[in-house]
């Protein structure tokens, strides 16, 4: 009997020994990993390192040391190769970011010598495509390779021409924005040499602007945001805004690390219980004051260049108000207090003029 049980245990240690043979090793910590240094002639593949409903993700390496000969790829969820790591050194930094929720790695080594291999340790993930705040429009800092999507329309029913500011457009080379009109009309096409910091664009007829960002897999940059916008309307006043009538996006969600480290913004619920934006409130009562004054004849309706337009609001502030009533009475005064100055004067000039006719 004991015969029996030594030869079960010599299969089984054999069927365990072969199983480790053929499988990647990979610590506990770890996603993927080599053996520490990997051999000569060896091709081996990990995959489905993912986050399900993920819209990207990318891979942290505590390690990286591939020989010159050798090389590390890294591939989509159907096995296409996104980059190529090859006569590197490096520790401790993150992939770019993929269109996607699922990565691999396969590595190829060549007869001309090994290195330490890889490691990875941790993967992140995004769980929308554009960042949900209260800019118009908003990429990820920096965005995805191989990613494509249009954003909610920046709209203002009514509006006869409009336009939008970036705070910031920084774009990878072959990476581009588009601008499309209401009706899916291109505009203007934004390269990485157009990449600038505070401008507006052109005017555009219209009351609305959609915003197209593409990508391909040659690296990724900062993005862009849309801080806010003007229109004209048929009376050719300009009015600023932050804020677009569409909905946008639902909030966006990053992950952290494999052992469930979550980021995540507020629920949309909670966006009602916030103060209103200042801005737009501003905005609003200053848009408010130039139609009065325009009303009133006291500004021009395209005259948005002026000292009054800049401080309308001042103007018809209690301060404002205040201040050019007392000056309008000064001025009131001086003419009386002259008027008064002169009617002297006037009489005395008659009363010689008759003794001049005696």
């Amino acid at each position: 009997m004991s015969g029996v049980r030594i030869i079960q245990q010599t299969i089984l240690c054999c069927i365990l020994v072969i199983i480790n043979g053929c499988t990647p090793a990979a610590s506990s910590e770890s996603l993927a990993e080599s053996e520490h240094p990997y051999a000569n002639n060896f091709e081996s593949t990990w995959y489905n390192i993912s986050e399900p409903s993920a819209t990207e993700i990318r891979l942290h390496f505590s390690d990286l040391d591939i020989g010159r000969y050798d090389k590390l790829i890294i591939l989509d969820k159907y096995g296409n190769g996104l980059v190529t790591y090859s006569g590197i050194t490096k520790a401790d930094f993150w992939t770019e970011w993929y269109a996607g929720d699922t990565l691999g790695v396969r590595l190829i080594t060549s007869d001309q010598g090994t290195g330490y291999g890889f490691k990875i340790d941790k993967v992140e993930s995004r769980s929308d495509v554009c960042i949900s705040n209260n800019s118009l429009a908003d990429s990820y800092h920096p965005y995805a390779n191989n990613f494509e999507y249009k954003w909610p329309d920046i709209s203002k029913p009514g509006a006869t021409q409009i336009r939008i500011h970036f705070e910031s457009l920084n774009l990878a080379a072959s990476d581009k924005l588009i601008l499309y009109d209401k009706y899916d009309n291109k505009l203007v096409t934004y390269e990485y040499w157009q990449s600038s910091k505070d401008f507006w664009t052109k005017w555009y007829t219209g009351d609305t602007l959609k915003v197209k960002l593409v990508t391909d897999n040659s690296g990724t940059a900062y993005g862009f945001k849309i801080d806010k916008g003007e229109i004209k309307n048929e009376r050719n006043v300009t009015t600023m805004f932050s804020e677009s009538t569409e909905i946008s996006n639902p909030n966006s969600k990053r992950i952290g690390n494999k052992a469930g480290e979550e980021k995540s913004s507020r629920p949309s619920g909670e966006d009602s219980e916030k103060p209103q934006n200042p801005t737009v409130n501003s905005d609003y009562i200053h848009n408010q004051f130039v139609k009065i004054a325009v009303t009133l004849n006291i500004l021009e309706e395209d005259d948005d260049q002026s000292w009054m337009y800049r401080n309308i609001q001042w103007v018809f502030s209690g301060v404002g108000s205040t201040f050019i009533v007392a000056i309008y009475g000064f001025v009131i005064k001086s003419k009386d207090k002259k008027l008064k100055d002169k009617k002297p004067e006037d009489k005395k000039s008659e009363d010689e003029k008759s003794e001049d006719e005696k």
